[in-house]
């Protein structure tokens, strides 16, 4: 898949919906994540405070937004519907933005999140943008997560745990064929 076109209509169409669970908006309700309980092992992991200024991209409506705890939080997706739902639903701060191309200064955050979302990005350059420009916003630390090795859909971009070698490696936290990567910087 060499654009996002795909997958920005499926966002849009579910941000244009008609429910309110953030667990649906985001496309959880086909799986067996817990997103309360991934967002604690997130926050735990990252050992997010109370006082941390924190990002995430690919926020989606908010389903981990919900549940971490911090002294700012600010959003990010592509996703024009899911934008307004999440500051509808939740009051945060989020804003319409690509992952490869965000608009802050260098160093504004604590914490950078991305999770669920490296799987829907168009091609490994993407990625490898993104990457920079989570490392380029961040002070502290970075988690990426729910990165398919394989995956049910064609779609999807796969990853390989080699490809990260600086960053410790975990576990995915529901799939067993997905993993997360963390760096402290």
């Amino acid at each position: 898949m060499e654009d996002m076109s795909y997958w920005k209509e499926v966002w849009e169409r579910k941000g244009n919906g008609n429910t309110n669970s953030l667990e649906e908006l985001d496309g959880y309700e086909d799986t067996t994540a817990d997103v309360k309980e991934i967002a604690r092992q997130i926050v735990e992991q990252m050992d997010i405070k109370e006082t941390d200024k924190i990002l995430e991209v690919a926020c989606g409506a908010g389903g981990l937004a919900q549940y971490i705890k911090c002294g700012e939080y600010v959003g990010v997706d592509y996703s024009s519907s899911l934008v307004k739902r999440h500051i509808e639903l939740l009051n945060n701060s989020v804003l319409h933005g690509e992952a490869n191309d965000l608009i802050f200064k260098d160093k504004t955050f604590d914490k950078v999140i991305c999770f669920g979302a490296f799987h829907y990005f168009p091609n490994h350059e993407y990625s490898k943008q993104a990457i920079a420009e989570l490392k380029r916003v961040a002070k502290e630390a970075i988690f990426i997560g729910d990165l398919p090795v394989t995956s049910h859909r064609k779609e999807h971009l796969l990853y390989d745990k080699k490809d990260f070698g600086e960053w410790e490696v975990i576990d995915g936290y529901y799939n067993p064929s997905r993993f997360n990567v963390y760096l402290k910087l």
